[in-house]
Formats: C-alpha cells, sequence, structure tokens
C-alpha cells in the first residue's frame, strides 16, 4: 500500500464528505418543492374526478376528463425530475459506501490511523466512524426515498398522497438533531464551516 497516496486520498475524502452532505440536504430540498407540486396536481385531479360524478351531460364529461388526462400528463415531468433526484441521492449514498469501504482496508496501517487530515484535529479513526454513521443514516433515507419515488405512479386517494409527502419531507434518518449534531462535530474536528 502506498501510503503517501492512502494520506493523500483520505484528505480528499473530508472534502468530497462536506460537499456531498450539503448536496444531499440540497436534493432533498429541491425534492420538496418538486413534490409538492406533485402534490396539488394531484389535489386537482381528485377534485376534478369528483365532479365527474355528479355529470350528465355526455359533453361535460368528454371535457372533464380530457382534463384530466391533461394534468396527468402535467405530473410526467415532476416525477421525472423525483426519479433525477433519487439517482443524485443514489450516487452520494454509493460514494459513501466507496470511501468506506477504502477507509476500511486502510485503517489498520498505524501511519494511515495516525494521520492528521488537513489543519484540525480529525484523525482517520473519526472519519471512519463518520463514514460508518453516514453510510447507515444515508441507507435508511435513501431506502424511505426510494419508496416515495416509487409510489409517485401509484397514487388513488389523498391518503396516499400525504403518506408520501410526509415520507419525503421528513427526515429521520438523514436529517434532525443527531444527524447535525455529528456533522457539526466532523467539521470543528476538520477545521470546516458548518452547513447543514
Amino acid at each position: 500500500m502506498n501510503v503517501i497516496k492512502a494520506k493523500w486520498e483520505i484528505d480528499g475524502m473530508v472534502k468530497k464528505v462536506h460537499k456531498e452532505a450539503e448536496q444531499w440536504q440540497q436534493i432533498i430540498q429541491r425534492g420538496r418543492v418538486t413534490i409538492g407540486h406533485i402534490a396539488t396536481v394531484n389535489a386537482r385531479i381528485f377534485a376534478t374526478e369528483n365532479l365527474l360524478n355528479n355529470m350528465d351531460k355526455r359533453r361535460e364529461l368528454r371535457s372533464t376528463e380530457k382534463r384530466i388526462q391533461q394534468m396527468f400528463y402535467r405530473l410526467e415531468q415532476p416525477i421525472e425530475t423525483m426519479r433525477k433526484h433519487l439517482e443524485q441521492l443514489t450516487r452520494i449514498r454509493d460514494s459513501t459506501v466507496r470511501m468506506l469501504s477504502r477507509l476500511s482496508l486502510w485503517i489498520d496501517d498505524e501511519l494511515v490511523a495516525d494521520h492528521r487530515i488537513t489543519a484540525g484535529k480529525l484523525k482517520a479513526p473519526k472519519l471512519l466512524e463518520l463514514l460508518r454513521f453516514l453510510r447507515e443514516r444515508y441507507d435508511a433515507e435513501w431506502e424511505v426515498k426510494e419508496m416515495v419515488v416509487n409510489g409517485l405512479n401509484h397514487i388513488i386517494n389523498s391518503y396516499d398522497l400525504e403518506i408520501l409527502v410526509e415520507a419525503w419531507c421528513s427526515c429521520p434518518h438523514a436529517g434532525g438533531h443527531q444527524f447535525t449534531q455529528k456533522l457539526s462535530e466532523f467539521y470543528d474536528s476538520a477545521g470546516r464551516r458548518r452547513s447543514v
């Protein structure tokens, strides 16, 4: 193992973890906006479908059905955007797993374990601990987000919609106090600014 190269890569991991934690939060926020749009269009669809029950004239029925069909077309773009958000979250999750795997291989080397990362107080074992934490949190949160994205084409009532919106917007695994506190400690020890 080339220790100098390993140390250089570990230093790069700190920057990458910082950048990807910010990106994760930004993607979640953009997803909140997109799913809000999906919720609005779906609410209009449900309201328009309720009108169908009270219509007698064939012409009104065709007109209303056409409006509903147009609203479903309007959902295609935001649903595709949510798929792209999930792909971006997948890349971050997979990147974290790769960094964890690499650092796990090197951590047994004494020179790597004692390496002070950047100008801060951070050492490789502490980074390894953070990567394990992030992998667990990102995995759990990603599974929830995947369920949401897969469910977007199968919404049949406002209750389903409400569940999916809540599941995307609340981030109990990759958000909340413990997550933020852990990242803040990491940023402090790495000598980086807090972003989450």
